[in-house]
């Protein structure tokens, strides 16, 4: 989907005449991993929401600083994280696989008792069901800031003096992180991460791939390989793993090939991972890090990379 398209859900959020509003708990654990629960709200007079709404709109369609000037890009999330891109993936990705569905329970139940000024959010969103071209597209836009706060130094007038406000309120900002458009997640912003612990998914991805790597007898050294390719900056990467990268490599010759071409050292017929640096450029080799420059093929480190187009 382009931007354009993204774009044409804000210009469209006033054809829903039925937006949800809810508070949103995000907690994560080992035992139970990530679960949700929404709280709805609903604001007063009539009409505030629409005008948030249309703020909202205003912010994202903006000709001078809208979608089209803050992003460049939609692409597939890779573990990247290039400015000016918009990443998706769909809902049933294994990074979100398992989370989406909780995610989705949650905000299609959410509590309407418990008071929302002690209810412990680290986001708000607003879901509902929007028109464009015709077609009916379910929508949910989320903001990944906690949107209950504590006023300081806030003042009230009353009476010809000003009393000091320490009340607890709802505060919700305009700018909004992840928007999911039928069944895909477009992160404005790689807050959108945490909202399905997409951490805890990748570094998954990342010992799983390590298991992968050691077991296919090309490196000399599996444990000094591990320490240094699960940790640092090392496992996102791990989200763009090439398995055909890796079954080339099992060739001894195809070794001695990227070797030289990446300054990989051997030992023997096996990359040396007692060499610094050596493991850092083989996690970006298998991970569509590493590719060549088009004039001199001399070796190159790529944030991310696809088809040329």
């Amino acid at each position: 989907m382009s931007i354009s398209k993204i774009k044409s859900v804000f210009e469209n959020v006033a054809t829903c005449d039925a937006w949800s509003l809810q508070l949103l708990q995000i907690k994560n654990s080992k035992r139970n991993g990530t679960t949700y629960c929404g709280r709805e709200i609903a604001l007063s007079p009539e009409g505030t929401l629409t005008n948030f709404l249309t703020e909202i709109s205003d912010r994202y369609c903006s000709q001078e600083k809208g979608l089209e000037k803050m992003f460049e890009s939609v692409t597939d999330y890779d573990g990247s994280t290039v400015d000016k891109t918009i990443y998706k993936l769909t809902t049933d990705n294994e990074l979100i696989s398992t989370e989406y569905p909780s995610f989705v329970e949650a905000i299609g139940n959410p509590d309407s008792e418990v008071d929302p000024l002690k209810f412990s959010a680290q986001a708000y969103l607003l879901k509902g069901v929007i028109s464009i071209c015709g077609e009916e597209l379910s929508i949910k836009m989320i903001s990944m800031q906690n949107p209950v706060t504590s006023l300081k130094h806030k003042f009230l007038r009353s009476n010809g003096t000003f009393t000091e406000i320490s009340d607890k309120v709802i505060s919700l900002r305009t700018a909004i992180d992840v928007v999911i458009i039928e069944n895909t997640v477009y992160m404005l912003t790689l807050a959108g991460e945490n909202l399905f612990n997409m951490e805890r998914a990748y570094k998954s991805v990342c010992e799983k791939q390590i298991t992968n790597i050691t077991d296919s007898n090309i490196i000399n050294d599996a444990e000094a390989f591990r320490s240094i390719a699960s940790c640092g900056h090392n496992p996102r990467k791990f989200v763009s793993f090439n398995e055909s990268h890796l079954q080339k490599l099992k060739n001894a010759n195809n070794r001695k090939k990227m070797s030289k071409k990446f300054n990989i050292p051997l030992d023997g017929d096996k990359f040396d991972m007692s060499q610094p640096g050596a493991a850092d450029k083989l996690v970006k080799l298998l991970c569509d890090r590493g590719m060549v420059d088009p004039f001199d093929d001399n070796p190159m480190e790529v944030s991310s990379s696809k088809k040329w187009e």
